[in-house]
């Protein structure tokens, strides 16, 4: 399904919505606090000019359909939080994987598990997703609570994830499908 990048979702708290050139700062920011890149595949640039050529590309797999990278600002006031997406699997049908981030400065305060739980009724009431995914480094507890709380399940330890300066970082792999999400919103 293709999106207009004018497509928005609400919670009570949060807005998301496409990127713009205008979270460049924001990101890079987040990118100066020692240890906020550990969990994912970039490294923090060295400077601003680095995140342009991300930017567009994030841009061209929303217009293409295949990735949709949300913003996530305050509802009320527009204060960047943090990014969250859903990426299409091509190796699994209806498939969608999970990836996020909060800045550092407002992280423990239950952004991301709202913004997640929305993303969850986005990936499966629109995109019409089978399956939703999300990996994690072992070690990183934040993001593996929040996962627990939008319901997906742990499915398995992958000790070779990826590679960061050279090293393995083991992850899990947490999943929920379409028939389990339906039963977790019945009982709300």
């Amino acid at each position: 399904m293709l999106l207009s990048r004018d497509f928005t979702i609400e919670t009570i708290r949060c807005r998301l919505r496409c990127v713009t050139e205008s979270d460049i700062p924001h990101i890079f920011s987040a990118s100066r606090y020692a240890g906020f890149t550990d969990g994912m595949l970039w490294e923090p640039p060295q400077h601003v000019q680095e995140l342009y050529a991300p930017h567009l590309r994030t841009l061209t797999a929303w217009d293409d359909g295949v990735a949709y990278c949300f913003t996530i600002e305050t509802k009320n006031d527009g204060i960047f939080i943090g990014r969250i997406s859903l990426r299409y699997d091509p190796q699994q049908i209806a498939t969608w994987n999970l990836g996020f981030w909060t800045h550092p400065v407002l992280q423990r305060q239950g952004f991301m598990t709202e913004a997640a739980t929305a993303i969850l009724t986005f990936g499966f009431n629109y995109l019409h997703a089978a399956r939703i995914e999300a990996c994690h480094a072992v070690w990183n507890i934040a993001s593996e609570t929040v996962l627990t709380k939008i319901g997906l399940r742990f499915q398995r330890h992958i000790p070779q994830g990826y590679q960061k300066r050279g090293e393995w970082i083991a992850e899990n792999l947490l999943a929920l499908d379409r028939t389990e999400w339906e039963l977790i919103e019945a009982k709300k």
